[in-house]
């Protein structure tokens, strides 16, 4: 029976993945493949799947700007990847703190007395948790039970503060929770730590009542406790910017810095959400305890590259400089109806196919705002076969993502970068 070797399997690829990995690839088939045309059909395939699987620029048309499958925040890398200071005093010319610059920005930027920088939101609420329990001596957390949340990739919050070893206090009801349930749980549990929490992917409507941050501020200030608030999104922009640019949605989302004004001794957000950057976790606060979480045993396994630091640098600057229309997500969002309009026009002067501009509903995505959509101009293409022809969206040399509904391929500008309509433009025109 003819057989074929793991070179000439290779050999059969012109795939430009790298050599070493088309190797391992065909030593896992032909070891129970031996059929040389098989083979080398489902060596192919494979290949062309893992290629697919490489991490690399796509179009997001699906009017979802924080795609949380599609990296939420979109952000214009700079980072050379060259040697920097981050650790070295050139003034001094000899070993310097890390990442000042950035403390200092994001310090001011957010009226804080301290600030650090972890890998992600999730790493905020458990090394703060884990370690101000250790070093104030702390048993439990309480809880609203309208607070208690699940984002996405399973992580629950009772979960999370088990593996600080601290006990979960629930208080009050999922939608009803008052000062007193707080109050009472303090009494019995006079260790506890007070820890708040954005309902930021959900929300609870109707017969409901929250805790204000001044009200839990007042019993922490009484019972001699810490209190934790985590934003999840973070929203810090000027409010200026928010009222030029009518920006309405935004009117109940809870500001990191009013938080830290209001009395938190901990405020904690993502720097991948509305904050614009790159996934990270940003934590805020009292100088003394967020020294305590910096000085932490394991806050070096959580701390952030100097590739995530120079990005969160170059984003607090924007905000500071007033320059936010910078920022890539502020950027989409704040796109007028009418232009959106205007660039589906070009992009459809020469396009044979049959379309239509309808109304849409765009979303701003990424576990924030779940209940607000922005109009925004659709591209609906009446394609026969939508399923199939999707299949040509992705695989396009820069892949473009649409949404597929009612049998039609919904093209949605919101979550487009203008430069990116021309891609768009010829992958429509070769179709």
């Amino acid at each position: 029976m003819a057989t074929i070797s793991v070179n000439e399997l290779v050999e059969s690829s012109n795939s430009e993945i790298p050599r070493e990995l088309k190797i391992s690839l065909a030593k896992n088939l032909l070891s129970f493949t031996k059929d040389p045309k098989k083979a080398k059909k489902d060596f192919e395939a494979m290949v062309k799947n893992l290629n697919t699987k490489k991490q690399r620029e796509i179009i997001n048309a699906t009017g979802t700007i924080l795609h949380t499958n599609l990296g939420r925040s979109p952000v214009d890398i700079s980072y050379s990847g060259m040697y920097t200071n981050i650790e070295y005093d050139l003034t001094k010319g000899s070993r310097g703190n890390r990442n000042e610059y950035l403390t200092e920005s994001m310090k001011t930027l957010l009226k804080s007395e301290n600030v650090a920088f972890v890998n992600n939101n999730a790493s905020s609420l458990y090394l703060s948790l884990l370690c101000l329990s250790r070093k104030y001596g702390k048993d439990s957390v309480i809880v609203s039970r309208g607070e208690i949340i699940e984002i996405g990739g399973s992580y629950r919050l009772p979960d999370i503060i088990s593996e600080t070893g601290l006990k979960l206090i629930e208080v009050g009801t999922t939608n009803k929770t008052r000062k007193k349930d707080y109050e009472n749980a303090l009494k019995m549990y006079p260790k506890a730590i007070l820890l708040k929490v954005h309902r930021s992917n959900f929300s609870i409507s109707g017969f409901t009542e929250e805790v204000s941050i001044e009200q839990l501020v007042d019993l922490k200030n009484e019972y001699d406790t810490l209190l934790l608030h985590d934003l999840g999104s973070g929203l810090v922009i000027d409010t200026n910017f928010l009222i030029k640019h009518n920006l309405t949605i935004f009117e109940k989302e809870p500001r990191v810095q009013q938080s830290i004004k209001d009395g938190s001794d901990i405020v904690m957000f993502s720097g991948d959400k509305l904050f614009g950057s790159v996934q990270s976790g940003i934590i805020a606060g009292n100088s003394e305890i967020v020294d305590s979480i910096k000085n932490f045993s394991i806050f070096r396994t959580y701390r952030c590259s100097a590739i995530i630091l120079n990005e969160l640098q170059k984003t607090t600057e924007m905000y500071l400089k007033k320059s936010e229309e910078n920022i890539p997500f502020w950027s989409l969002l704040t796109k007028q109806y009418v232009d959106l309009e205007q660039r589906i026009e070009e992009i459809t002067k020469n396009i044979n196919h049959r379309f239509e501009i309808i109304t849409g509903e765009s979303i701003i995505g990424g576990g924030t705002l779940p209940n607000v959509t922005l109009k925004s101009p659709v591209l609906a293409l009446n394609l026969s076969e939508a399923d199939k022809i999707l299949a040509k969206f992705l695989d396009n040399e820069i892949p473009i993502i649409p949404r597929v509904a009612n049998g039609k391929i919904n093209l949605d500008l919101r979550s487009v970068f203008e430069n990116q309509d021309i891609e768009i433009t010829k992958f429509l025109n070769s179709i």
